[in-house]
């Protein structure tokens, strides 16, 4: 092609790249945030108290194991906290069904009888197993792992974040609704699952609790399960000037793939020059798979949070947020995958590609020995409508790029689920969460209308709700109502030293579940959902 053509090209796709955006700038003018619902009053219960019986819940250290048969380390520590929870909720246990499950009947299934048997229960997940504290690192921590201290304004100890935060505030939540009159019977049943072994996969607690109901013949509204947070500091470089409450509505698949590379082997003293050794393959395997990168694909629920998030973002970026959907604009999908594939953070790029991590190196049985067999174990998170499988083939296209010979790729069946079906971000059970969220969550002072904004987002990590998914009717939401600042480091908190929240998110909690148990446990057909035709 001659120059003149060349530029003719050129010229030709720069006015449709300066179209489309004149396009996208147009329909962006149009673009406003849900309207905001009036405030609701908490309903009265004791702070002090009820942060008491949280702080004591977390000095049982109830750390599952998939070593032990029934993945409970202390089952003195497990036996105590069950009977704190029910000497600590005693209206609870009067007013619901309470049921022993799974292994051990260390998980509990309580049932909150609604009114109309004809309406499907909402499922509330939670769990109080915890994870271990790292040995040695114990010396680390301000406050003891399982001290349960109330100190300098937070609460410390492990299961603070994740996530007997959630059981305690449930609990308090629902004696503050029946003791003070707020629901002292809902109109839809209300189920709360409490697993002791999520940490380890929940295939003893959770499992065994949705084999229960699907014995029953049980089919769920809803499931209110954990995942989402309130990023107290915004979500950068989206919104920066206001805390944004994000609501999970679907979660990546898990799995753990193994590559196990074979070698000749021999004395150490001659290496092969060939290229044949284990760490040439491991060498290779690697620059393979940076070549081969996984493919990157902007989707719901991701396309759903770019477009919520459009009205509080700044003027510039409205046009791309607003616009995010396959569908519609092929040139913004591809822009805004690229970005956050490329130019954002680690975060972002997770929620656009399926994730291949090495977590172990395993090879060799001596210094002066070249191994004869090597395995590489990589943890491997896909996206919702991706299956461990997609990945399998990705390996083995990196493995035939490397030309490695006599290598085998290993899925390991018993940790491996596909990514979860999407929830609708225009569906009743997400409108009534933004709902409760944006009436009883604590306002800017100064500002009585200017509501928490309430985004879909995807979760990266798995949560007991894959075990309940099959049973539910309206999807799940993953969303617990606490503060986290990611400026601030909290997220590296999560299952790591010093694990702690502010105390007084969990007094904003308790209000908010209780406003969520309302909502939730009313005729969906007769409550209405404000501003839930701006949203959808």
């Amino acid at each position: 092609m001659s120059l003149r053509g060349l530029g003719t090209v050129a010229i030709v796709g720069l006015f449709a790249v300066a179209l489309q955006v004149g396009i996208l700038y147009k329909q962006s003018l149009h673009v406003k945030a849900p309207e905001v619902p009036e405030p609701v009053a908490c309903l009265a219960f004791d702070h002090a108290a009820a942060l008491d019986r949280f702080r004591r819940l977390l000095t049982f250290p109830t750390v599952s194991s998939k070593e032990t048969p029934d993945h409970v380390t202390d089952h003195e520590a497990m036996r105590g906290m069950l009977e704190h929870l029910e000497q600590s909720y005693p209206a609870v246990w009067r007013t619901m069904t309470v049921e022993e499950v799974g292994a051990g009947g260390y998980s509990r299934l309580l049932t909150w009888h609604g009114s109309d048997t004809s309406l499907d229960p909402v499922l509330f997940i939670s769990h109080y197993d915890v994870v271990p504290v790292t040995p040695g690192t114990e010396g680390e921590w301000k406050h003891g792992p399982f001290s349960g201290d109330v100190a300098d304004g937070y609460v410390w100890g492990r299961g603070t974040i994740d996530i007997k935060f959630s059981v305690a505030a449930l609990l308090e939540a629902a004696t503050a609704l029946i003791q003070g009159g707020g629901l002292v019977q809902p109109t839809r049943t209300l189920m709360f699952a409490f697993g002791h072994d999520e940490e380890v996969g929940g295939g003893l607690g959770a499992n065994a609790t949705a084999r229960l109901l699907a014995s029953r013949g049980v089919r769920l509204a809803a499931v209110l399960d954990e995942g989402g947070a309130v990023l107290a500091d915004g979500m950068r470089p989206f919104v920066t000037d206001t805390p944004v409450a994000l609501v999970g509505l679907a979660e990546k698949g898990y799995s753990v793939i193994r590559v196990v590379l074979r070698s000749p082997g021999g004395h150490a003293s001659m290496p092969p020059t060939d290229g044949s050794d284990i760490g040439t393959q491991v060498w290779r395997l690697y620059s393979a798979l940076l070549v081969l990168q996984t493919p990157t694909q902007l989707a719901a629920p991701v396309t759903d949070m770019l477009r919520e998030l459009a009205p509080y973002a700044p003027p510039v970026m409205r046009p791309l947020l607003a616009n995010a959907d396959a569908r519609q604009s092929w040139f913004v999908n591809r822009l805004l995958g690229f970005a956050f594939r490329r130019l954002l953070s680690r975060d972002t790029a997770a929620m656009v590609a399926d994730t291949i991590a090495t977590t172990r190196l395993i090879c060799g049985v001596a210094d002066n020995v070249l191994p004869q067999e090597g395995t590489v174990s990589f943890n491997v998170r896909v996206l919702p409508g991706h299956t461990p499988g997609h990945v399998v083939e990705h390996l083995r296209r990196a493995l035939k790029l490397a030309r490695i010979r006599g290598a085998e790729v290993q899925l390991v069946e018993e940790s491996a689920w596909a990514g979860s079906a999407v929830t609708s971000a225009a569906g009743r059970p997400f409108q009534l969460l933004r709902r409760a969220i944006q009436e009883s969550w604590p306002r800017p002072k100064g500002q009585p209308h200017t509501a928490l904004p309430v985004i879909p987002m995807l979760v990266m990590g798995g949560t007991d709700s894959k075990h309940y998914a099959p049973l539910s009717e309206g999807g799940i939401l993953r969303f617990v109502p606490f503060g986290l600042n990611k400026t601030a480091g909290d997220l590296g908190l999560i299952h790591s030293t010093n694990e702690r929240i502010p105390a007084d998110d969990f007094r904003k909690a308790v209000c908010v579940y209780a406003r969520v148990l309302q909502l939730m446990g009313s005729d969906w057909s007769a409550e209405p959902v404000a501003a839930a035709a701006a949203a959808a």
